[in-house]
This record gives structure tokens, C-alpha cells and sequence, in this order.
């Protein structure tokens, strides 16, 4: 079997939840409230979202270095700066719009 195409074919398939993802975290504001390294359940209760599913969609989002875990607190990476709504070259929006 050929696993490189597999893992191409696996990858492709599951590529929208990464997108919706993205889209979730930039539609809360996530990447602007990241200032004090909070935890998934402070962050959750800042943004009023579900604190469970917050940090699945930030693990998710790490495991990718989309952002950094340290333990329980979540951390910016270099790319999540991107997804800040005051960063002069931000993503935010266009994340936004792409996971509608």
C-alpha cells in the first residue's frame, strides 16, 4: 500500500476541520485574550464558550502550531500572532471569511 498517498488522500478529507478550527477561534477573539498564558477554562469563560470544546479546538489548533500549550495554558506561536485583531498584518478577517 501506497501510505504516502494514504496519508495525502486522510489528510485532504480531514482538512476542513482544521479551517473550521480556525474559523471558531478567530470568530471568538481567542488570539486576542492570550495575553496572560489563561487556561482553556479561563479563556472559555472570558469568550462565554464551552470550556471542554475550547480545548479541544486549541489542542487541535497546537498540535499544528497554529498555538502553544505550556501544561494547561495556552501560549501564542509565531503564527497564531497573525490571528490577533491588532497585529498590523493580521489574518483574523480572512480567516473569518474563508470558514464561513
Amino acid at each position: 500500500m501506497d501510505m504516502q498517498a494514504f496519508d495525502f488522500i486522510r489528510q485532504l478529507a480531514a482538512s476542513h476541520y482544521l479551517v473550521r478550527a480556525l474559523h471558531v477561534v478567530a470568530d471568538l477573539g481567542v488570539a486576542d485574550q492570550l495575553g496572560d498564558r489563561p487556561t482553556a477554562s479561563q479563556l472559555a469563560s472570558r469568550l462565554d464558550a464551552d470550556a471542554d470544546a475550547l480545548r479541544r479546538v486549541l489542542t487541535l489548533l497546537a498540535s499544528r502550531g497554529v498555538f502553544r500549550l505550556d501544561g494547561d495554558h495556552i501560549q501564542h506561536s509565531n503564527a497564531s500572532e497573525f490571528l490577533r485583531s491588532d497585529h498590523p498584518a493580521s489574518l483574523r478577517s480572512f480567516v473569518r471569511m474563508f470558514g464561513q
